[in-house]
């Protein structure tokens, strides 16, 4: 009778530890926005051990972005709060040609300095409407790049609001990121 009275207490304890880590049943994140680091953006190339090159674009507090290894590419879109990016993504793989799948799910990233001064992002991605679960999706900022976008990608902001990353007409040195977004 002790002895499965332990048991008990045991396995009631390792699931109340193990729950919070897994984000919770409803598969949101159980993270909190901290203040971004000074000079700090989502702006920028960003290199993915799991997903490879990632060109993100930050306009207030909206970001998107496209990212590119192996056999696969996709887009994500969020909304910042302070040094957490929010988001959703759309991935799609061809392993036979002229047959795509297309995977959805959301996630989020982390802004943070490391102890070598460099940007890194540190988060996680999940499948469908889950922001957890799926396994970790970190990066660090490749210095001395600019991202480079797909000239249909639109940021989509707070109230709905929209701007494209494509050339605006006025581009005279087209960099192809678009007035509205040059000046960040």
């Amino acid at each position: 009778m002790m002895k499965s009275s332990i048991r008990l207490h045991l396995g009631l304890l390792a699931l109340f530890l193990v729950l919070p880590a897994c984000g919770g049943a409803s598969g949101t994140a159980n993270v909190k926005p901290e203040s971004m680091p000074p000079g700090a953006s989502f702006t920028g190339v960003w290199f993915s051990p799991q997903y490879g090159e990632m060109h993100m674009r930050q306009s207030g507090g909206a970001v998107i972005g496209e990212y590119a290894k192996d056999m696969r590419t996709g887009r994500l879109q969020g909304t910042v709060t302070g040094n957490l990016l929010k988001f959703s993504w759309t991935e799609e793989r061809e392993l036979v040609q002229g047959r795509p799948t297309i995977t959805r799910g959301r996630g989020y990233f982390r802004l943070v300095i490391g102890e070598d001064d460099r940007q890194n992002l540190l988060g996680e991605w999940g499948i469908d409407n889950a922001e957890v679960g799926g396994g970790p999706w970190n990066a660090y900022l490749m210095r001395n790049r600019k991202p480079n976008l797909s000239t249909d990608t639109t940021v989509e902001g707070p109230g709905g609001a929209t701007g494209t990353t494509g050339p605006g007409p006025d581009d005279a040195a087209d960099d192809g990121l678009g007035d509205e977004l040059d000046g960040l």
